[in-house]
């Protein structure tokens, strides 16, 4: 029986020591995602963002069609055939220029520019309202948007040492206790017993609120 009430024990010390490890720091910058993930299109619709790489594409394109001669209200109702993951950006917008509003009036509300369309688009209203040369400030933005994709993914390759440390810590009285329970009568006649009960619940507790805790540590990758 001690030896049962000490493997019970065990189980219980593990679940604590995973509430109080203290992962690396932030790395995520930020463990909430960010709650600017929609832009705003035409008078209140809402569409999910593509990824900053296929908003850096399109800027590219964009860039070269006005390089090539396209002004900049055709470079930007042609760009979407050959990015269909902007399309349900661009369309709306481009269905008001069709119906006689011009691109600057058009892009008004083209969203929150810390997203990255809303980077995009707030760059195209900015070159419809001040004019000149519009390819070099989008191929500007598809390089800032390439960055930031890259450092995002330089974020997560560091903390998936973190994010695997979470997750043993996490399973690992688990394990040992279902492991405890299959070989040893002993164990699981004491973890039936009012203080076992006790414990496993315990320990249990401490092991979700240690999870939790690692991954409000480690964050989230904007």
């Amino acid at each position: 029986m001690t030896a049962a009430i000490a493997a019970v024990l065990i189980v219980v010390v593990l679940g604590a020591r995973g509430a109080m490890v203290l992962a690396p720091r932030r790395i995520g910058d930020g463990a909430r995602p960010s709650r600017s993930r929609r832009v705003r299109l035409g008078r209140g619709n809402r569409t999910r963002m593509p990824s900053d790489v296929d908003v850096a594409n399109w800027c590219d394109d964009m860039a070269r069609a006005l390089r090539s001669g396209s002004s900049l209200t055709g470079a930007f109702r042609d760009s979407s055939f050959e990015h269909p993951s902007m399309a349900p950006i661009v369309d709306p917008f481009a269905a008001q220029v069709a119906r006689g509003r011009s691109l600057s009036h058009a892009l008004h509300e083209a969203g929150d520019p810390s997203s990255a369309s809303g980077l995009a688009l707030t760059v195209v209203r900015s070159c419809a309202d001040l004019g000149g040369p519009a390819a070099t400030p989008l191929e500007r933005v598809a390089a800032t948007l390439r960055a930031r994709d890259a450092i995002r993914q330089e974020q997560r390759a560091h903390s998936a040492q973190a994010q695997m440390s979470a997750r043993v810590l996490t399973l690992v009285p688990v394990g040992m206790l279902v492991l405890l329970a299959a070989t040893d009568p002993i164990v699981r006649a004491a973890v039936g017993t009012p203080a076992g009960v006790t414990a496993v619940t315990l320990g249990a507790a401490l092991n979700l609120g240690g999870w939790w805790w690692m991954q409000r540590i480690i964050g989230k990758p904007r």
